[in-house]
């Protein structure tokens, strides 16, 4: 699979760093949905209804996580080169921002999501936070790409007009003298 032309080579790397920085938390929930505990009581196992209704929603969110996450991909290859701008942009944006919502929400309450309340310094809890750390990139990451992608094709449907800078640059300087 090829990048569309002139996709810079640092939008197709960032692109897929979107993917690889929501894999660590997708597997956490996805392993603690299917019973492994990782540091998790009983007790708060629970709470989350895990098993039960819980696992279905952690799952779930692991996998829209990594799909949504993957269409940043759409950005850098052809296939996504198929809708309009006016279609893409605002729906990257919105997604950047709703992502980066919920990155400072996770941060502002991490004591009752994270499950390690009475540990916050413990293996697990630091395990936990190296693992959803990464998914704090997905923001800008996306935003990059979605620059890299409008410019790309912005430069592509423009119409091929001379600018009078671009003339002057062009012409060699005359030094009197």
């Amino acid at each position: 699979m090829k990048p569309s032309p002139g996709t810079p080579r640092w939008a197709v790397m960032a692109a897929w760093a979107t993917v690889a920085c929501v894999l660590p938390s997708s597997l956490w929930r996805t392993a603690v949905g299917l019973g492994v505990p990782l540091g998790w009581t009983a007790e708060h196992l629970r709470l989350e209804r895990i098993p039960g209704a819980g696992t279905t929603y952690v799952i779930t969110l692991s996998v829209l996580s990594i799909a949504f996450a993957a269409l940043t991909l759409g950005l850098v290859y052809r296939w996504g080169d198929l809708f309009p701008l006016w279609l893409v942009v605002p729906i990257a944006v919105a997604g950047a921002a709703i992502v980066a919502v919920i990155v400072v929400l996770s941060v502002v309450n991490w004591p009752s999501v994270s499950g390690f309340a009475d540990r916050p310094t413990s293996g697990w809890a630091l395990l936990m936070i190296a693992c959803y750390l990464p998914a704090a990139l997905w923001p800008p990451l996306l935003l990059a790409v979605t620059a890299a992608h409008v410019r790309r094709r912005r430069r592509v449907t423009a119409p091929h007009r001379s600018s009078s800078r671009t003339l002057n640059a062009a012409r060699p300087v005359r030094r009197e003298g």
